[in-house]
């Protein structure tokens, strides 16, 4: 971030003094409206030194996301597999190996958008955060316009003597109106600038969210229907006849035994009872047959 900053003011800088200095602002001829309003007054040098600070700002956070911009290339493919076969760079990169990740510890679907939906939100409100300082400069400009308009307009009622003789009168008008040209010149350059940096950045911003928007949607309408996730295994019934024959003599053989301890049971109760006692439950046992 430092050596970004960096190179911000350096190449500001030079880029103002050739502009300025080197080769005085060749484009406009001697005399002329736009001269004055560029280079008539420290203060429009100034709020033009802080214009190409925004724009260095937004050409050098803008080439940040050019991997991004290659997004195209992704669309044919329909399988995750595809994506961990590609060599990915930058930005690009930096969004789908987060997702691969998510693909291997998501459980299912479900789990799977709910995580690449936060991802991607939170990526996006970092995005923008990179354009902070050219949103400062689209902010500061027309303030700095108003700043030059208030200071020409004190200049201009400092500037303003009555006095006797012609060339009292002349000095006067001169420091008059050159306070004036400072309140209107330095308003209209900074709310000119401030336009032609609000579009390059709508500009920028417009192409790097859609951008993203469209990794998003590829990824949720594309890849995330053709992941597979682990799922329970149906119980299957084995029908091996020889198998099942072993359990059921098993379970024969155990109910013989258990019909062998009843009898055994119950042969010892009728012994037990005396014959009075017999004879009442043979006849309770004949009322109960069918």
């Amino acid at each position: 971030m430092k050596g970004k900053n960096f190179r911000i003011l350096l190449y500001s800088a030079v880029v103002w003094l050739v502009f300025y200095y080197l080769f005085p602002l060749p484009l406009f001829p001697d005399n002329s409206y736009l001269l004055r309003v560029f280079a008539g007054q420290i203060y429009s040098k100034i709020i033009f030194l802080v214009f190409l600070v925004g724009i260095f700002h937004l050409w050098l956070t803008y080439r940040e996301f050019h991997e991004l911009f290659r997004t195209g290339e992704l669309v044919n493919c329909l399988k995750i597999e595809c994506l961990k076969d590609k060599k990915l760079r930058g930005m690009l990169n930096s969004l789908i190996s987060p997702f691969l990740h998510f693909a291997e510890r998501a459980k299912d679907r479900g789990e799977l958008v709910a995580m690449t939906s936060s991802f991607f939100n939170s990526f996006r409100n970092w995005a923008e955060d990179r354009f902070v300082l050219t949103r400062v400069v689209i902010w500061s400009l027309p303030l700095m316009g108003f700043i030059g308009t208030v200071v020409g307009v004190t200049m201009a009622i400092a500037g303003f003597r009555v006095g006797e003789g012609s060339s009292s009168f002349v000095r006067s008008f001169s420091k008059v109106s050159q306070g004036l040209y400072t309140a209107f010149d330095t308003t209209f350059l900074g709310l000119v600038l401030v336009l032609i940096l609000m579009f390059l950045y709508s500009l920028a911003w417009k192409k790097v969210n859609s951008s993203i928007t469209l990794l998003q949607g590829f990824l949720m309408e594309k890849i995330i229907p053709s992941v597979e996730f682990p799922e329970e295994k149906p119980v299957t019934l084995s029908l091996n006849l020889s198998e099942l024959e072993e359990r059921m003599e098993r379970i024969i053989s155990r109910m013989e035994e258990g019909a062998k301890i009843l009898a055994t049971i119950s042969r010892a109760l009728l012994l037990s009872l005396g014959e009075k006692e017999k004879e009442n439950l043979l006849n309770e046992l004949e009322k109960r047959e069918f």
